[in-house]
């Protein structure tokens, strides 16, 4: 039988350390149910992923779903698609309440031209923290409590509010067999090593004090909540390069720390980087 690439690229990945175990568990739990050729796999548990701002959590999801499907007895797939992915809105109005529509038809598009979906399903409930207790929440709660077995749920909430992440915790238990987890990126040093490596890829090194500065100007903003993760640390590398190359001569390809103020953690590129990436968050569910 093929090896499994998904399970490779998964525990390859940078930090993550939460997801790459429950994916190992999944995984021998998968291989020793081929060695005693079980029919019936356990049920495995629904997740929820409290994560850093960042993950790329559609990523994860390709990778988790591909992985799943590729192990072959942990779920038993049926329908068009494999996957699906809803973005729950907050309706406090019990009569204007349409989410638990909503998700039906997202999983009709699931099941495509057959009459059930059986795969993995991302729900975001991101608007709802503050209000897990409220009547409509739990409703939904219930509504996908009652659908088949043969989804594995994977919740979603920003991991910046840990007292939102325990409410959660506490109400998802009430309806799922649910395993949280930590979705965290590396730490600062790997990050700014990955800029390091990446301004690298231009032609270019950091001497010391430029290599400390920018070491400081990640540190400052992995601390913002609308941190983007690599998105925004190769749009860093890549601004770097751009500057020294339109505006200094690289001399022999070293940049030292005055050829790029701007990048500094108290600059004018990172203050206007985390208002940016603020206008891009709220934008994304203003409509």
């Amino acid at each position: 039988m093929a090896e499994n690439r998904y399970y490779k690229e998964i525990m390859a990945l940078e930090g993550l350390n939460d997801f790459k175990d429950v994916v190992e568990q999944w995984h021998r739990l998968s291989e020793n149910m081929k060695k005693l050729k079980v029919r019936k796999a356990p049920v495995v548990p629904n997740l929820l992923w409290a994560t850093d701002s960042g993950i790329d959590t559609d990523y994860l999801m390709d990778l988790l779903t591909g992985f799943v499907y590729d192990e072959e007895n942990l779920l038993t797939f049926y329908g068009q698609h494999t996957r699906a992915d809803y973005y729950m809105e907050y309706a406090p109005d019990k009569n204007s309440f349409q989410e638990i529509s909503k998700i039906e038809e997202k999983i009709r598009i699931g099941a495509g031209f057959r009459s059930e979906f059986h795969g993995l399903l991302f729900i975001d409930v991101n608007e709802w923290i503050g209000h897990f207790n409220e009547e409509n929440f739990i409703n939904m709660m219930k509504y996908l409590q009652s659908l088949d077995s043969d989804i594995i749920y994977v919740f979603n909430i920003p991991s910046y509010n840990p007292q939102a992440v325990e409410q959660l915790t506490h109400i998802l238990a009430l309806f799922f067999h649910i395993q949280p987890l930590e979705m965290k990126l590396p730490d600062i040093n790997a990050l700014s090593e990955y800029v390091k490596k990446a301004i690298g890829e231009y032609g270019l090194t950091l001497d010391e004090e430029a290599e400390k500065m920018i070491n400081a100007s990640v540190a400052r903003l992995k601390e913002d909540q609308y941190f983007a993760g690599y998105t925004l640390l190769d749009k860093l590398a890549s601004d770097i390069a751009y500057s020294i190359y339109t505006s200094t001569p690289p001399f022999d390809g070293v940049i030292s720390k005055g050829m790029i103020n701007a990048f500094a953690p108290d600059g004018i590129y990172v203050s206007e980087m985390i208002q940016n990436n603020a206008r891009i968050f709220t934008s994304q569910f203003n409509y």
